[in-house]
């Protein structure tokens, strides 16, 4: 029998959100019962309250915990030693321990499908928040300190982006320098005969989806990154996916090809949070 589990991990240092962690347990509620598929929580640390600050270390928020949180997660892997992994985020930082352990297991035959508004190939010169660095990461090139936890970097030809948007100028300095081509792509472009095609060519035979809802139009999903209340400018481009059009994509390429990783990462619900809070201040719950 393959051997699929599901990790809860509610890492919000890196994204320096407390929402975050919120987000990641009530995806989990969210997410289909199966009973054949193990839940493991991550033993992340919860927010406080009144969370104080977190501190810069070699120019990375909280990078310490951060190092600490995915070793947290590799352990678990290395117990339970998953054929297939999903992971319910946090954000997108918590797929760098699945997909690195997953390209160990797999080697070549594996490639990424990074179906995300933003790259996330930042490194701590441009952003201090790791989330952004992930995806370099898994190529052995953003956080040297998270980088080095990748025993087996992917390499550019592995990496297809979905859904991105206008990267930052930094960002657009960056992709060429790690070799990764990409097209911005609206609703109408996103096209999964494409996506296949690439995976054909390839000849990859499992698949990686990382699947940042950020990457959805902030219209027609609310709960994500750009639909925080009272913020009306973001200094980075909001995704253009409509949800339908991302749960088709979904669902042809689970049907069309052996997906042994999926993330699902990003959930911000803003709304949900601020009536758990409305209802912790009622005395009658009390």
């Amino acid at each position: 029998m393959t051997n699929t589990i599901r990790l809860m991990y509610p890492d919000w240092q890196s994204g320096d959100n407390p929402v975050y962690y919120f987000g990641a347990q009530l995806l989990n509620w969210l997410a289909p019962q199966n009973s054949q598929q193990k839940l493991i929580k991550v033993p992340i640390t919860p927010p406080q309250n009144k969370q104080p600050k977190l501190k810069l270390e070699n120019g990375v928020t909280a990078q310490s915990e951060v190092i600490a949180n995915v070793h947290a997660a590799q352990k678990i892997l290395d117990v339970e030693l998953p054929d297939k992994i999903i992971t319910l985020g946090g954000n997108c930082m918590v797929s760098q321990a699945p997909f690195a352990y997953l390209h160990d297991k797999y080697g070549e035959d594996v490639g990424i499908v990074w179906i995300d508004a933003h790259p996330d190939i930042s490194n701590p010169q441009i952003f201090s928040n790791e989330h952004a660095m992930v995806l370099a990461n898994l190529m052995g090139k953003g956080d040297p300190e998270l980088a080095k936890l990748v025993k087996h970097p992917f390499s550019n030809e592995s990496i297809l982006y979905v859904g991105l948007q206008e990267p930052t100028a930094d960002e657009k300095k960056r992709l060429p320098e790690l070799g990764l081509d990409y097209q911005l792509e609206d609703n109408q472009q996103v096209d999964i005969e494409k996506i296949q095609a690439w995976i054909n060519q390839h000849h990859f035979s499992k698949i990686l989806v990382h699947f940042d809802i950020d990457v959805l139009d902030r219209n027609l999903f609310f709960d994500q990154y750009f639909d925080k209340p009272g913020v009306t400018d973001y200094d980075v481009s909001g995704g253009k996916l409509d949800p339908d059009k991302a749960s088709h994509v979904l669902k042809k390429l689970g049907a069309d090809n052996d997906i042994v990783g999926l993330t699902i990462a990003e959930y911000l619900p803003w709304s949900a949070l601020k009536l758990k809070e409305m209802m912790e201040n009622m005395s009658i719950f009390n």
